[in-house]
């Protein structure tokens, strides 16, 4: 992607993110009225925050023990700088890079050695996460909760999601996954066989630590409880326990409504899970504008949580500045190198028949 589109395309997501907020205030603005005339619960709020901030420092931790377990040069501080840095971008990108892509070029970059592995573990521990918010939801379904539209379905993505999250899990920690055929045949690809055997050695790592591995999966399911006790937090900061879905419900229908935020590709999920948390609200016969309250506190809270990155950019905002823009030079020059054509040399007919 040229370095002229980039910025423009993170304008671009950004327009679309508010444009959806937008358009959802306009729609439930009877509701947002309350927000002037009807109480605001404090105390809620403050609780909301301690939840939300403990359960994603919890994540950061989950990161940390999966970078060790590799035998990286590794401190918890520097996971809670990349961390929290890695939060912050969420929302004020640069262009249309992310969190995750920030969080790993700066990775990368100090990492010197097994480059490849060390933004390996970011992709994993996405993978962990997202297993184990399914598993809260699945788990939701085994305790009696409010009647729902859609119950079914919303059961089916809930346990599908989480068993095949777990059953990748085990493919990966098998013994004979490193020497199967199939990854020797990965191996032989040119240009990325030598990542992918750089991803084989740290697969075998792991296997060595499987207890790791399963701590970070338990530690997934205890920070994805704690980050939707915390929305159903936001939700009574704003709405009364009648007004709102039960908390369980909360359990069960919060996990897809999350999912939808990630993959839609606005900064920060801004917008989509708005909307996701709306529909959310009306499959369980609450009032969709509640949960769109309940989710702009929420969304109040994370940008309080990602402001603490702010604190460590500007502790190196030079250098972070120039480690992004060498990394973005670097995959343009690449992507020009790959896409650029051998030139031809046109022989004329004279000299072909000669």
């Amino acid at each position: 992607m040229s370095a002229y589109l980039r910025p423009a395309l993170g304008i671009i997501k950004w327009i679309v993110a508010l444009g959806i907020v937008g358009y959802l205030v306009y729609q439930n603005n009877e509701q947002f009225e309350r927000l002037w005339t009807g109480p605001i619960h404090w105390d809620f709020l403050i609780a909301a925050f301690v939840l939300c901030s403990s359960s994603i420092i919890l994540t950061f931790y989950r990161w940390y023990l999966l970078v060790i377990a590799l035998d990286f040069p590794f401190r918890f501080s520097d996971a809670l700088r990349l961390g929290f840095l890695g939060y912050l971008f969420n929302y004020v990108s640069p262009g249309a890079v992310g969190g995750d892509v920030v969080k790993g070029v700066l990775m990368a970059r100090e990492q010197h050695g097994r480059r490849s592995v060390a933004v390996a573990t970011i992709l994993l521990d996405r993978i962990l996460g997202l297993t184990g918010l399914l598993m809260v939801g699945a788990g939701a379904t085994l305790l009696v909760a409010d009647d729902i539209e859609r119950r079914d379905l919303i059961v089916k993505l809930l346990w599908g999601g989480s068993i095949a999250g777990l059953t990748g899990l085990i493919v990966m920690l098998h013994p004979a996954t490193p020497n199967s055929w199939w990854m020797k045949l990965l191996i032989r690809i040119p240009k990325v066989g030598t990542i992918i055997s750089d991803i084989e050695d740290g697969i075998s790592l792991y296997q060595r630590r499987r207890g790791i591995v399963a701590l970070v999966v338990v530690l997934s399911v205890i920070g994805h409880f704690g980050i939707i006790s915390s929305f159903y937090c936001c939700a009574r900061v704003v709405a009364t326990a009648d007004e709102t879905p039960s908390f369980v419900t909360h359990l069960l229908l919060i996990p897809l409504a999350e999912i939808v935020g990630v993959i839609v590709p606005v900064p920060g999920g801004v917008g989509a899970l708005e909307a996701a948390v709306q529909e959310s609200y009306k499959l369980a016969g609450a009032i969709p504008g509640i949960g769109l309250l309940a989710a702009g506190a929420y969304r109040v809270t994370t940008i309080l949580v990602a402001t603490i990155g702010s604190v460590y950019y500007l502790a190196s905002k030079r250098q972070i500045q120039e480690m992004l823009a060498e990394e973005q030079a670097l995959a343009e020059a690449a992507t020009a190198e790959t896409t650029q054509e051998p030139e031809r040399t046109l022989v004329p007919a004279s000299e072909s028949e000669t």
